[in-house]
């Protein structure tokens, strides 16, 4: 009986131990399992927001090829995956992936909805096999349950063997087994600790791999919210707004903080703000007109693209890109300048050779006059007008030259002080008595590889404008000195390279010019005096030549606080070259010689012919190459100087003189031009070795230049 008794204590015992562990093991698998299936529902949720992430580019292109491609290897490398289907918005299937379920398969669909600005681009859809954690939990299960049947079998036999022997052993037994039994449940659920760890580190490395993309890219990057408060912004963004951390502008209103104001000062109520209008309109926007406003309080302009962040079908906020396009607006502005320079140029050099033609006759037949009429004669005045007039039309022709560099410049070392010292006597008259000039020369020998003339022509514009600005009388000063400019430097000063330069500074205390005029100073024809008073070329030319010395010039000015005009020139490293002055004498030597004169200009011909007669000379004449080559073959033994111009019909001069010389290689010539040097340069249309003479040429440069050629 007592046997028995003890016998049922111990069945009663191990029943109810193996009810608890069954029971305790059922409702640890259940947690399980529901960790488990919320842990795979929000990696399949994940797959799908990176599928969608991957097929965004391709659906703005339409290549379905690469969303199929990419559907298919979604699918293989994903067993747990039953389906996958890419579906536009009339229904059509772009890309399906299907795998028949298991048995017992638990699935799960999701759909995802891909849009861009409030357009429904496409639909993706996926359904996953969840059957894989019951298989987990059931495998558990079974292991555990059979963990404790064994050990309330084992439990009871030990029971059953030492109960008269050891009362308390079978506690202690029961105490280890179920030891055991929870070190095994907590095997389990660290198993299942170290899965969600690896999944929870995974997507934190993608979501730093956003960051990192963020915070690399040049363009600025900030979010808002729906209600216009900042979310986030990328270092680039921090940097043009003037923010050091991104803690300064989180949560506060972007509109009100960078957005206020218009271009030109104005406010800007918010709800005019297009960019607001991503979030509250889902509209994307984009603008290159307007400004941002710093941190300092200083705008800068920008470009920018808002578009909205949607998040399971509803507007969560907007994402902003911009980027400063100062330096852009500066090389839009020096294109439309450079392209008016070149235009000008080319009109000036399209004209040049018919407009020197026509000075050439003016000017030699007006010197002819001059020289024959008396002192007294009355009309002697008129021909001195005439032929000043013709001198500042031959002028104004090459300064538009030399503005739209179709001018060649004769560039020499020179002393930039030494050129100031000369001009100076010549501005004292053309500035006036009521104006004050002031000179500050730098002790430092300024070497620069330039034309002279052109810096003294430059000087004698930026004078004539300074004068102009001070009607009432004022102070007129220049400067000189040196600097060195780095390569940040050297692109801020809009010069070519690093390096030492020159400085040239024109002042004066004249009434200033607001912005607007200041930015279109140097515009070819633009003026600010009354008809008559300027051709608006003066500034415009003075810039053209400053370019083509590869130096820059710059103008700062106020309204009532004068004008000031910088000018940086490279130095150079060696002495100046010795200036050629010169001569004064102008007497012209008389000759018995045959000159052939080849000119397609009838009215210069004749000119040339009438003043080389009237010197003695003997002149033959040809109106084009082929005619001139023909003449010299039948004079050949008369000629000794032959005058070429370089472009004529039929043959040019140059062609001329090599027939010319194919009969009479030692012959002597001088070519004459109205075209550009170059053109003539850049064509070849003069040997080297022979002189040129660059129309209009006075009569007695004439006479001179032919009679060197001949005694040479």
């Amino acid at each position: 009986m007592r046997k028995f008794r003890y016998t049922g204590a111990i069945l009663a015992l191990t029943s109810v131990l193996l009810a608890f562990l069954i029971t305790g093991t059922l409702l640890v698998t259940w947690q399980q399992r529901v960790m488990l299936i919320e842990l795979q529902k929000a990696e399949t949720s994940a797959e799908l927001d990176l599928m969608a992430d991957a097929f965004y580019e391709s659906l703005l292109k339409s290549d379905y090829v690469t969303i199929r491609t990419f559907i298919e290897r979604w699918g293989s490398v994903h067993q747990e995956f039953l389906l996958i289907r890419a579906t536009a918005p009339n229904g059509f299937v772009v890309g399906e992936f299907q795998r028949t379920p298991g048995r017992n398969a638990r699935t799960i669909e999701l759909d995802k909805t891909i849009t861009l600005d409030g357009r429904l681009l496409m639909t993706l859809s996926l359904t996953a096999d969840l059957s894989k954690a019951d298989m987990v939990v059931t495998k558990l299960r079974n292991q555990l349950i059979a963990g404790s049947v064994l050990f309330t079998a084992v439990l009871g036999i030990v029971l059953w063997r030492s109960q008269r022997r050891m009362a308390l052993a079978p506690l202690e037994q029961e105490i280890e087994l179920r030891q055991r039994a929870e070190a095994a449940l907590q095997h389990a659920h660290d198993g299942l600790e170290i899965l969600v760890r690896e999944r929870t580190a995974e997507l934190a490395r993608r979501e730093e791999h956003i960051r990192l993309l963020l915070d690399s890219t040049a363009e600025g990057i900030y979010g808002v919210d729906t209600s216009g408060n900042c979310t986030f912004c990328n270092p680039s963004g921090l940097k043009m707004l003037g923010y050091g951390k991104e803690e300064d502008i989180i949560g506060r209103n972007m509109h009100s903080l960078i957005h206020h104001q218009r271009p030109d000062g104005s406010p800007y109520p918010e709800q005019d703000c297009r960019i607001n209008n991503a979030y509250r309109k889902n509209q994307g926007s984009h603008d290159d007109s307007e400004s941002f406003w710093r941190a300092d309080g200083t705008r800068f302009p920008v470009e920018y693209w808002s578009y909205p962040i949607a998040s399971k079908g509803a507007v969560a906020g907007a994402v902003v890109t911009f980027f400063d396009i100062t330096d852009r607006q500066k090389l839009e502005a020096q294109l439309i300048q450079s392209q008016k320079m070149e235009a000008i140029g080319t009109l000036a050099g399209g004209v040049a050779h018919d407009f020197n033609n026509i000075l050439t006759a003016i000017i030699g037949y007006g010197s002819i006059l001059q020289r024959k009429m008396d002192d007294a004669d009355p009309l002697k005045t008129s021909v001195v007008n005439i032929l000043e007039s013709a001198q500042r039309a031959a002028r104004l022709t090459k300064s538009l030259l030399t503005f739209g560099r179709k001018q060649a410049l004769s560039p020499m070392p020179v002393d930039l002080n030494s050129v100031v010292r000369r001009v100076e006597k010549l501005l004292l008259p053309l500035i006036g008595e009521d104006v004050e000039l002031a000179s500050e020369l730098s002790d430092a020998d300024l070497i620069v590889q330039a034309d002279a003339g052109q810096l003294e022509q430059v000087l004698m514009n930026l004078a004539t404008n300074a004068r102009d600005a001070m009607p009432q009388g004022g102070c007129f000063t220049v400067r000189t000195g040196q600097t060195t400019f780095d390569a940040e430097q050297a692109r801020i000063h809009g010069v070519p390279a690093a390096g030492s330069f020159a400085v040239l500074s024109v002042s004066d205390t004249g009434s200033g010019m607001d912005e607007a005029t200041r930015l279109k100073i140097f515009e070819p024809f633009f003026t600010t005096k009354e008809v008559g008073r300027g051709t608006g070329l003066g500034l415009a030319i003075a810039y053209g030549i400053i370019r083509q010395h590869n130096g820059t010039i710059s103008v700062y000015s106020e309204i009532g606080k004068g004008t000031t005009f910088i000018i940086y020139l490279p130095l150079l490293q060696r002495p100046a070259a010795e200036e050629q002055l010169p001569r004064s004498d102008t007497s012209a030597a008389r000759g018995t010689e045959t000159i052939l004169i080849a000119e397609d200009d009838k009215m210069v011909l004749a000119l040339m012919r009438s003043l080389l007669e009237e010197y003695g000379y003997r002149v033959l004449e040809a109106l084009d190459g082929e005619q001139a080559v023909r003449v010299f073959s039948e004079n050949r033994d008369r000629i000794q100087l032959i005058i070429l111009d370089t472009i004529m019909p039929k043959m040019n001069g140059k062609q001329a003189l090599s027939a010319i010389k194919a009969v009479h290689p030692d012959v002597k010539a001088l070519f004459m031009s109205g075209y550009t040097a170059d053109i003539i340069s850049r064509q070849g249309l003069v040997d080297r070795g022979y002189d040129l003479m660059q129309k209009p040429i006075a009569p007695m440069e004439l006479l001179a230049r032919v009679r060197k050629a001949i005694d040479s």
